[in-house]
C-alpha cells in the first residue's frame, strides 16, 4: 500500500514523450497509453525520480497557485489511480 511518505517512482519500461505541454506515456507490455494533463504531467515528471506524495504535493504548491489541502486531494487520487493501472510502484528511498 502507498502511503503519503512511500517512497515511490515511475514503473521501469514504460515509454513516454512531451506533446504540446502535455505527457503522453505508453506501457508496452500491456499495450495501454495514457494522456496526462498539465498537471498530472507535472506529477508524472517528478515520478522519474524515486518521489513521495508529500515531495510532489510540495513542489506543485511551490509550481502552482493552489491550496495545499486541495493539491493533496487531488494527488493522491491521481497515484492512486496510477498504482491501479500498474505505471507506478513503492521504491526504495533514494541514497544521499
Amino acid at each position: 500500500m502507498i502511503t503519503e511518505s512511500t517512497p515511490i517512482r515511475r514503473k521501469p519500461n514504460l515509454l513516454d514523450a512531451e506533446v504540446d505541454g502535455e505527457i503522453v506515456a505508453l506501457d508496452v507490455e500491456a499495450g495501454d497509453c495514457y494522456g496526462f494533463n498539465s498537471v498530472a504531467s507535472a506529477v508524472w515528471n517528478c515520478l522519474e525520480d524515486v518521489t513521495s506524495i508529500d515531495a510532489i504535493c510540495a513542489h506543485l504548491c511551490g509550481e502552482f497557485d493552489v491550496p495545499e489541502k486541495v493539491c493533496r486531494s487531488e494527488v493522491v487520487g491521481l497515484i492512486k489511480r496510477l498504482n491501479d493501472d500498474g505505471l507506478i510502484m513503492a521504491s526504495e528511498p533514494l541514497q544521499r
